[in-house]
């Protein structure tokens, strides 16, 4: 059980450190994010499915009561998603993971109010006033992108799904068996339903493919189209065999390594200066899990 744990946070810390640096590479060669989650989601499960019928893996077949228990987790999943892939079309990976570091300041407060969770400690508290130093000291390092209303927009629309994920998606997900491989194929199949939806209330236009035909722009969708499927298979699979904390931490100790990728294989990363601010709020994120 605890070799099977290791490989899984092993498996998710290499798509998690790659996959924010591989969606901005394929969004910066095909600029449409709604049809890239699109082609992410319909690949996890057009492979689920077909690893399935050759009898490679085993995963569950879909039945209503779990759809529907389901449901809440997926949309609030996909549209998780769909913010990530805007801000990240429109800022830098390290943007992108200061917002992501800044969430346990707003679970912090939906678990004690919503949740009815004790304040924080001291200790938490002073966890809590990292991360807002670190972020602050970012935004003001890093004003060119941050005072984007389009960003600043799809940053806090982000920040708010991803807070409420992280409140409600384990609790929904632990209450329903299904086999390791039958979550990556709930998930990403019911969450291709919501594509046209969301399309419609973004005005996106539904199945935009103008660039697919160039063999470059074709290598980067189908490297995020593979990540994706490994992070949907890891990422709900660590979920549930770690804690909820060790699963943050873990998560958050990716981000430093994708900091560092980031940097070193192109220009699209945020002025030095701000660096620092980032590394700060992420040690902030990781100091507050090691103290609630």
């Amino acid at each position: 059980m605890v070799g099977y744990a290791c490989f899984l946070a092993s498996g998710y810390s290499l798509n998690s450190a790659t996959m924010a640096i591989a969606n901005k590479w394929a969004l910066t060669k095909f600029p449409h994010s709604g049809t890239l989650t699109c082609l992410q989601f319909g690949f996890s499960a057009g492979m689920v499915l077909l690893l399935k019928l050759c009898r490679v893996l085993d995963a569950d077949a879909l039945q209503l009561t779990k759809v529907k228990q389901f449901a809440p987790a997926v949309v609030m999943f996909y549209i998780s998603i769909a913010c990530n892939m805007r801000l990240l079309a429109r800022a830098t990976v390290d943007t992108f993971i200061v917002i992501r570091s800044v969430a346990p300041i707003l679970t912090q407060v939906g678990e004690v109010f919503l949740l009815g969770a004790d304040w924080p400690n001291r200790d938490a508290w002073l966890a809590l006033l990292i991360i807002s130093m670190g972020a602050v000291g970012f935004a003001h390092n890093n004003l060119s992108q941050m005072s984007d209303p389009v960003v600043l927009f799809w940053a806090s629309t982000y920040l708010l799904c991803i807070t409420a994920d992280m409140l409600i998606v384990k609790r929904v997900i632990t209450s329903i068996k299904l086999k390791p491989w039958g979550y990556v194929y709930y998930n990403n199949l019911l969450a291709l339903c919501v594509y046209p939806f969301w399309s419609v209330l973004t005005g996106e236009e539904i199945g935009r493919t103008e660039g697919l035909e160039d063999t470059s722009v074709m290598v980067a969708v189908a490297t995020s189209c593979v990540l994706g499927l490994g992070i949907s298979f890891f990422g709900l699979n660590t979920r549930l065999a770690l804690s909820a904390t060790a699963f943050t931490v873990l998560g958050a100790a990716c981000k430093f390594l994708s900091i560092f990728l980031n940097m070193a294989v192109w220009h699209h990363h945020a002025p030095h200066p701000a660096l620092p601010w980032l590394l700060l709020a992420l040690s902030g994120s990781l100091f507050y899990q090691r103290v609630t």
